[in-house]
């Protein structure tokens, strides 16, 4: 009898496991957030350079280290010996508090483009922030101007080369469904460079855009979140980076829409000595080259 009561109980527990409710995936809407931009960031619609991202918006996010501000990345990366690492502008935009629940879902995509590579590499994050701790809760993706048409730019081991080795080091979001991601070498011309549009700091150009980049992260609990996206020169702050990103709903949310992205197109030929000579790039390419 007492074999025969287990049983049942048994019995009955599978059918109330059955039928209780199970958490399904849910892909999480951003419509309703509203974004604060630090530094040189806006919407810009799609060219042959940085094109419309599969998200389809007819604008799309951009941050850039072209007019930024410094102190605004979290990572410290490791110098090598090479530049400075006071030398860190860069820009910013964190959405306002969102809510998510355990095995909801986020899509975004990111397209990294540069100007800068070898020892005085930029670098590019987006990050998943637990609100009111500020604390960081996974990392979506990451991308590093390093020899970038023969090194690996996305996720470019941005997070293994802090300076505190305790930390994370490895993405928690997967980028392209897990597929190897190549770099596609091709023009710099893109206005939210600035005055380094149209340049590379190797004639051998190893610069360009990585091309848009899928990134999935399955939340593993509940709880109040804020998204970061941001770029950073690191080393010097000759050449610029940018990183262009795009979601659905982005059209429709409230976001720091700059009206014109930091500077002009390319200069003309007679003006590109003199643009560069004002930069210093003339000169960082050169110091780069003895290095």
């Amino acid at each position: 009898m007492k074999f025969r009561s287990s049983s049942a109980q048994l019995a009955w527990g599978l059918v109330a496991m059955a039928l209780a409710p199970v958490a399904h995936a849910a892909a999480l809407s951003l419509d309703g957030t509203t974004w604060a931009a630090t530094g040189a960031t806006g919407l810009i619609a799609g060219d042959s350079t940085v094109t419309t991202s599969p998200a389809g918006n007819a604008r799309f996010g951009y941050v850039s280290t072209a007019g930024g501000v410094s102190g605004v990345s979290p990572l410290l990366l490791k110098t090598d010996g090479k530049g400075n690492e006071a030398a860190n502008n860069g820009s910013t935009v964190l959405s306002s508090v969102f809510s998510a629940q355990a095995n909801d879902t986020l899509s975004l995509n990111f397209n990294y483009i540069s100007t800068d590579g070898r020892g005085y590499e930029d670098y590019a994050w987006a990050r998943l922030v637990t609100a009111g701790t500020n604390t960081t809760a996974a990392w979506l993706f990451t991308a590093r101007s390093t020899n970038s048409a023969r090194g690996n730019v996305v996720p470019g081991d941005v997070l293994k080369r802090q300076q505190d080795n305790s930390l994370p080091d490895k993405l928690d979001a997967v980028l392209n469904d897990g597929a190897s991601i190549g770099f596609n070498v091709a023009s710099t011309v893109w206005d939210p460079l600035g005055v380094s549009s149209g340049f590379c700091w190797d004639a051998a150009n190893t610069c360009g855009p990585s091309g848009w980049i899928h990134s999935d992260y399955t939340f593993t609990g509940a709880g109040n979140f804020v998204l970061e996206f941001g770029v950073v020169n690191w080393g010097d702050e000759v050449f610029d980076s940018a990183l262009a990103f795009d979601f659905s709903g982005l059209g429709r949310a409230r976001f720091p829409d700059a009206a014109t992205p930091p500077a002009s197109t390319v200069p003309e030929p007679a003006s590109s000595a003199l643009a560069l000579l004002g930069l210093g790039l003339m000169g960082g390419l050169a110091r780069r080259k003895r290095g």
